[in-house]
């Protein structure tokens, strides 16, 4: 028997025997009236405030009136409520009960002991190299979803050169807050002749009136870091570009975008919204040359930019960049998304590829190696962002203490938060997380603190694969590295 037939006669026995065992384990266990199927969906449902059900259906993908009827189960069997919105009473949501959290607790402990039993007699070695096995299976599978249009042989992040946007390497580096991409970063990575991107959210922190009058010390902040960064890019030397990511609901949003553009920055990337008023604030203010390129999480919100711009201005994003589930911080999904956004993540870069057509395509998130940007490529990039790679550099402006913070980190410890608005996050466990309770909490604080070094008790953010960071590196080692 070779190899492949081996491993797949593997795989269909283990998938045959865990339902088995499972469902064997369910009838011994104090949750014996439950069939797999209705454990699973009290595992999609979650331990939490409630889904709705027409999220709920879409992670199980089945259709509504199928869930109804187990839902309607469920409800009857003592394991789940439906309850009302008090600020919307139209909309019905459903959560486990405590017997239905204490069941989903059982079968994850369960699952668990299963896992340590079968590893008991493996060495931590055959351990690491068979995740690093089944990571690549894993990666493998997901890519079959869709159909790669290019061949992986080709892969190139070499020039972009599309209306206002001109680099020689098309690689981006993320435009990282609080306080991690600033002028140093951003230039380093732009003498590359990549794309240095810093990120104007609270950039003045560190500014002595930032608590008195922040907008005034974030500009004034922001016009100090664009100088440092050119001084550092000499940019008609070396074909890069420094662009400055303005979130789309950052209060006095003009005048941000005014004080980039009048300090040299050649790009506005933003995201946190969709910037409907970016061309017309450019238009007004004789900003001709400057690339415009929004961050996306979806072929629809591409869509939805594409026919705006082009009905009122007569332009086109410069490119864009779709940022994946995996990236870190806020993220641009709802949680009940963000295990479905991961599964069709490269049919959504292929999708929006093949809307988009000229218009060069930026993926970011959960990149951290040249295989993963040429995967990237296959199935539709035109070129790559880097957050967390960047972050462990010797020119990253953060503080030591946040960098180690990473490179000390297990996968364990990249966690998934909500943000006071209830949307999801993706940061580092620490103490402050350990001790958030719901959604009350300042973010900017949070994010100030660790980004001033009490990366115990701020909030740190990273993208899904920061436990592969080992050792700080230089900025030109990963252009070595990924072009």
């Amino acid at each position: 028997m070779d190899d492949a037939k081996k491993i797949n006669e593997v795989m269909v026995s283990l998938f045959n025997i865990v339902l088995k065992i499972e469902e064997k384990a369910i009838k011994e266990s104090t949750i014996h009236d439950l069939s797999i199927t209705e454990m699973h969906t009290l595992d999609v449902i979650g331990i939490g405030n409630g889904r709705t059900m027409s999220e709920v259906a879409q992670r199980l993908q089945i259709n509504l009136s199928t869930l109804t009827t187990a839902i309607n189960k469920l409800v009857k069997k003592g394991y789940v409520e439906r309850f009302r919105i008090p600020s919307d009473r139209r909309i019905v949501k459903i959560k486990l009960t405590k017997e239905g959290i204490d069941a989903v607790k059982e079968h994850e402990a369960f699952h668990d002991e299963l896992i340590r039993k079968a590893l008991g007699k493996v060495s931590d070695e055959e351990i690491k190299s068979l995740i690093v096995s089944l990571d690549n299976i894993d990666t493998f599978m997901h890519m079959q979803m869709a159909k790669p249009i290019r061949d992986e042989r080709d892969y190139s992040l070499g020039i972009i050169d599309f209306q206002n946007l001109h680099i020689k390497k098309a690689l981006f580096q993320g435009g990282m807050g609080v306080g991690i991409s600033l002028g140093g970063l951003a230039g380093a990575v732009a003498k590359e002749g990549g794309m240095g991107i810093i990120s104007g959210s609270s950039i003045g922190f560190d500014e002595e009136d930032f608590e008195t009058d922040p907008q005034k010390a974030n500009r004034r902040a922001l016009k100090k870091e664009i100088k440092k960064a050119l001084a550092i890019a000499d940019t008609e030397k070396n074909r890069g570009m420094i662009g400055v990511n303005i979130p789309y609901n950052t209060e006095d949003y003009r005048e941000y975008v005014k004080t980039a553009v009048s300090e040299g920055a050649g790009a506005l990337i933003t995201g946190a919204g969709l910037p409907m008023t970016l061309p017309g604030i450019c238009e007004r203010e004789g900003y001709e040359n400057i690339a415009l390129i929004p961050v996306i999480s979806s072929l629809r919100a591409a869509r939805v930019i594409i026919k705006n711009w082009q009905k009122k201005h007569r332009k086109r994003p410069d490119a864009f960049i779709f940022e994946s589930a995996m990236a870190g911080g806020q993220l641009g999904f709802k949680e009940s998304e963000l295990l479905r956004a991961r599964e069709l993540y490269y049919k959504t870069i292929t999708d929006i590829k093949t809307e988009i057509e000229d218009i060069p395509l930026i993926v970011a998130g959960g990149i951290s190696s040249r295989e993963d940007a040429r995967n990237a490529y296959v199935y539709g990039a035109d070129g790559i962002q880097l957050g967390t790679r960047f972050v462990t550099t010797k020119e990253c402006d953060a503080k030591e203490s946040y960098k180690q913070a990473y490179i000390n980190c297990k996968e364990e410890d990249i966690i998934i938060i909500m943000n006071p608005q209830g949307a999801p996050c993706r940061a580092l466990a620490n103490k402050f997380t350990k001790n958030l309770r719901g959604t009350d909490y300042d973010i900017t604080e949070a994010l100030v603190k660790a980004a001033k070094g009490d990366v115990k008790n701020g909030l740190v953010f990273c993208g899904s694969k920061a436990y592969k960071a080992k050792k700080i590196d230089t900025v030109a080692d990963i252009f070595k590295e990924f072009i």
